[in-house]
């Protein structure tokens, strides 16, 4: 599932929670669903062109589903959030960021 509205976005940033890596933040707040939720932000200062925005929801979408299967003991909404620019090159490194930080967030 995927976080929709604006208040969704606001309650998880409210929130305070956020791990880092060196491409993206990762904010996170439980929730009271049965399922984890997911959100993303490409702000234009981080790249101008909407093609490439795009691109990069499309491939932290596909990552995160990887992931997904991790068993978390309670289920989270998720913002993921782009801090720096990142391509098809960087796609394995950016897939290990993502594990990395799911992992701190199980322990």
């Amino acid at each position: 599932m995927k976080l929709v509205n604006s208040s969704e976005f606001t309650n998880v940033f409210n929130h305070k929670k956020r791990l880092s890596s060196p491409n993206i933040y990762l904010y996170y707040c439980p929730n009271e669903i049965n399922t984890n939720r997911v959100g993303f932000v490409v702000p234009k200062r981080v790249e101008k062109l909407a093609v490439k925005r795009n691109y990069m929801r499309r491939s932290l979408r596909e990552i995160f589903k990887k992931f997904s299967l991790i068993k978390l003991k309670q289920n989270y909404d998720f913002v993921i959030s782009v801090k720096k620019a990142f391509y098809k090159k960087d796609f394995k490194n950016l897939n290990n960021q993502v594990e990395a930080l799911l992992l701190k967030l199980v322990k």
